[in-house]
């Protein structure tokens, strides 16, 4: 078995090198007969990341020329109709590990600014990976980079031990493979046009050129406020609590599960729904409808794109925001001083949730609070703000962006009034 596995990495080591200088001869052509005086043409791949599609789609409503291309889509929680250009489907004459050879080839003649993960677009798991900033500088192509974790996330480099640990819980073979992840990590913050990590930028990658603790994106339209507005005290009826975990481990949710126990036999009327392996529809659904707040995850700094929504559904959400050293520049010189998302550890869950169950109008107004935050800084028009002056920097028409939304210095969060909450750092502080 072992050595039939090595004649095939061979044999495919021999094809990729094969079409080396096919690649190599497009970008060169790219590069001399296409020089285009419109507005880029953007692709976002080649990974089914679904803020990809929301990107695009902002962009596209902008006025750009844009797209998805991804290699496949996880249809247990996406649709079809989120994608623009899936690999599964095209060239379907070739073998289906000699088509991202062909898809990256016609892309250079396609697109102009590629924005790509760490692992690339299309050839980050072929002998040619470490070619493929090469072929796109040839073909005179922009690259913007914005890690999505799997691609990026190096164990060895992370600062909270809280969050190693939790990954190793839900992913531990990535372990394995922290040479490969930081080799790949590494050339692409020397060979990019712009990175864009977000709060992942502070675990050893040494540069971002937007200092941003999140760039992940909704679409506004699609996400309402909550229909409930319960008063619900959890004396005389239940506040129903939220939690949508993908991997358990890395969200904490045996946390989540023992905290809303030991809030019931305390005598309080609390349930929970756990929201797992449905589609995002579904998802939107159950928060506009059903629950009063929503536990996005206690292990990890920062939110995902769960705590946007929640907040854009205008629940109080709770993400773990204990850790100052990634936050403090977030706060500083970012816009993460307005964000109420409520800060909750495995060990404070306990407290934050009584707070929050008990005091209905604490959460009204944090509710409202998360919507208005949303709104100004993760919609489609937020998106186009931050790619538009990406597109800028990239291209040369700006020095840098270094200070783009310095709660002092940006125009565009001083655009509108500070977003106003109960909290200080986070946290619930009465």
């Amino acid at each position: 078995m072992y050595l039939k596995y090595l004649t095939y990495k061979f044999f495919f080591s021999v094809f990729s090198w094969c079409l080396f200088l096919p690649i190599l001869m497009s970008a060169v052509t790219a590069r001399l007969f296409i020089n285009r005086s419109v507005a880029p043409h953007l692709v976002w791949g080649s990974t089914p990341i679904i803020n990809n599609s929301y990107w695009s789609r902002a962009m596209t409503d902008g006025g750009f020329k844009s797209e998805t291309y991804t290699e496949s889509f996880y249809s247990s929680i996406n649709k079809r109709g989120d994608w623009d250009r899936v690999l599964l489907e095209e060239y379907n004459f070739l073998p289906y590990r000699l088509r991202p050879f062909l898809a990256f080839a016609h892309a250079l003649f396609r697109y102009d600014v590629f924005f790509i993960p760490f692992t690339g677009f299309f050839l980050g798991n072929t002998p040619l990976n470490k070619f493929q900033a090469l072929f796109l500088k040839i073909a005179r192509k922009k690259i913007v980079v914005i890690p999505y974790g799997a691609d990026s996330y190096i164990y060895g480099r992370i600062r909270s031990t809280e969050t190693i640990h939790g990954l190793l819980i839900s992913y531990p073979l990535a372990a394995k493979s922290q040479l490969r992840i930081a080799s790949d990590v590494d050339y692409w913050v020397s060979k990019a046009d712009a990175v864009i990590p977000g709060v992942m930028g502070l675990d050893g990658f040494g540069r971002w050129d937007v200092l941003a603790p999140s760039s992940l994106t909704l679409d506004l339209n699609a996400w309402r406020r909550s229909v409930r507005l319960s008063n619900a005290d959890g004396s005389t009826k239940a506040v129903i609590v939220a939690h949508a975990p993908n991997h358990r481990g890395f969200k904490g949710t045996e946390f989540v599960l023992n905290a809303i126990k030991q809030l019931q036999n305390e005598g309080l009327k609390v349930e929970l729904k756990l929201l797992e392996n449905l589609q995002n529809t579904e998802v939107k659904r159950i928060l506009v409808e059903e629950v009063d707040l929503l536990v996005e995850q206690l292990i990890f700094t920062g939110h995902g794109l769960n705590g946007l929504e929640g907040m854009a559904c205008g629940l109080p959400t709770v993400s773990n925001l204990e850790s100052d050293i990634y936050l403090t520049p977030m706060r500083r010189w970012s816009f993460f001083g307005e964000c109420p998302l409520v800060s909750a550890s495995p060990e404070t869950v306990l407290d934050v949730l009584r707070k929050l169950i008990t005091r209905p109008q604490l959460r009204h107004e944090l509710g409202s609070a998360g919507r208005a935050y949303v709104e100004k800084y993760h919609g489609f028009d937020s998106a186009r703000y931050l790619f538009g002056n990406v597109i800028d920097y990239v291209y040369g028409r700006k020095d840098s962006l270094i200070n783009l939304y310095h709660p002092l210095l940006s125009e565009y969060t001083n655009r509108s009034p500070k977003i106003q909450h109960p909290l200080i750092n986070n946290r619930i502080v009465d």
